[in-house]
């Protein structure tokens, strides 16, 4: 059984076309979208770099409420890095909605935006729907400049959207977010120090699954191991030759190149882990479908039956992935969401190539500015998934720990379980993307 884990520290103009009011960016109806709904969504670009051609793209969900307005505000970025708020945090994870297999929506039970106005922002640049004219930028990008862009993003949407300036806000995101997230919120309360404006009222942020620093944070050695994931020769191969932060320093430095040790280490791990294992969710269900592999009968049963098995547990359906890059490639989709306006040959993905295999940033260590925030009276919520072997639990942890001595907290809130509606049921389920399975907070 699988149990979510939470560690809280607490003190205290677009050259392709211009962009439009936030009437205009009103979504009438998504295709497939069932009916009965009452709150509102938007979706559209804001120009993060006119000279440059930048434009960032957002899906935006009022609370499911009668006045929004009373409820905060939550921009949520995915990790990657270059992966899709859109496509992983709204329609796989915490959103309104998920695609089914025949194309239409199925109501998520645990959406968000319920708690919270939620933003959904995908960026960096080439992302999703959100892009850049400026080729040459997906070459220097670096993630102080994804915290830049996403700076002016925010302040342009307020403009967009300015009865929300005034709600309490959050940052929110997963995994590579950990990179995001933090310098985001460092430059928003750098802004209000010297803005005469209305602050904006940045409240905390939260950060599950999060690549803080890539020394600790990705160590899933033991993990694995205690999983009967890999053997011991081959834990120990991790331990004395590559472990997990050097291969993914080589991967990203080198361009996907590795050194003969870190090769052979892999290679052996793979070997071990087979096909059917998911590194972000070790004990999940698998997805036979793939989006453009040739499909036997006998897969299609065998997802068919994930599908509803994973119904029954309330799980999501493994393949909903691939349901999610069919529903965003969908022409009446894109109409629906003001999306991909120039009709150019495009084809929307969960992750964007531009940024695979690059490094942005990957060895920078963000646990200072975490800290510097939480000096600054923010909030600040931790909290990990267990599936998890490629950010796991215990680093977290061992992270949120290394920051309360850093502090000189004087102790953490004592460890126990989470009900839910008074039932003694523990939250369980959760991987990396550790909203998808439950959808709670």
């Amino acid at each position: 059984m699988m149990l979510w884990h939470f560690f809280v520290i607490v003190n205290g103009v677009i050259p392709l076309f211009s962009c439009c009011t936030s009437t205009a960016e009103l979504i009438t109806k998504l295709p497939g979208q069932p009916d009965g709904i009452s709150f509102k969504q938007h979706s559209g670009y804001i120009a993060t770099d006119s000279r440059l051609g930048h434009a960032l793209f957002y899906y935006f969900v009022e609370a499911d409420a009668s006045d929004p307005l009373s409820y905060p505000l939550t921009l949520w970025l995915a990790g990657g890095p270059g992966c899709s708020s859109l496509g992983q945090g709204a329609f796989k994870e915490h959103g309104p909605f998920r695609p089914a297999r025949d194309g239409s929506l199925m109501k998520n039970e645990f959406s968000w935006n319920k708690a919270s106005n939620m933003l959904y922002v995908e960026s960096p640049i080439s992302v999703g729907f959100s892009y850049s004219n400026t080729t040459v930028d997906y070459a220097d990008w670096k993630d102080a400049d994804t915290a830049r862009e996403n700076m002016q993003f925010l302040l342009g949407w307020f403009k967009e959207y300015p009865k929300y300036r005034d709600s309490d806000f959050y940052i929110a995101g997963e995994s590579y977010a950990g990179h995001y997230v933090p310098p985001f919120a460092a430059l928003v309360v750098d802004h209000n120090k010297h803005s005469h404006a209305n602050p904006i009222k940045l409240r905390g942020i939260a950060l599950g699954n999060p690549l803080l620093d890539i020394q600790i944070s990705i160590d899933g050695a033991n993990f694995l191991w205690s999983h009967g994931v890999i053997s011991d020769e081959t834990l120990k191969l991790k331990k004395t030759v590559c472990n997990d932060s050097r291969y993914w320093m080589e991967r990203f430095q080198f361009h996907g190149k590795l050194s003969r040790e870190c090769a052979e280490v892999s290679a052996k791990q793979a070997e071990e882990m087979g096909n059917f294992t998911d590194p972000f969710d070790v004990l999940g269900p698998h997805c036979f479908l793939g989006t453009t592999a040739v499909r036997s009968a006998a897969s299609s049963l065998w997802d068919a039956y994930h599908a509803k098995l994973a119904s029954r547990m309330g799980l999501v359906d493994p393949c909903l992935q691939d349901y999610i890059v069919l529903y965003l490639n969908n022409p009446r989709v894109q109409e629906a969401l003001h999306a991909n306006r120039t009709k150019l040959p495009s084809v929307w993905d969960i992750c964007s190539s531009a940024f695979s295999l690059r490094d942005t940033g990957i060895g920078d260590n963000i646990i200072p500015v975490l800290s510097a925030l939480i000096k600054e009276h923010l909030r600040v919520l931790l909290f990990s998934g267990d599936q998890d072997s490629r950010i796991p639990l215990t680093q977290t942890r061992t992270i949120a720990n290394l920051i309360a001595r850093d502090l000189k907290f004087s102790s953490f809130g004592g460890y126990a379980p989470w009900y839910d509606r008074m039932e003694s049921r523990l939250v369980d389920g959760l991987s990396h993307l550790e909203g998808q399975e439950k959808g709670r907070t």
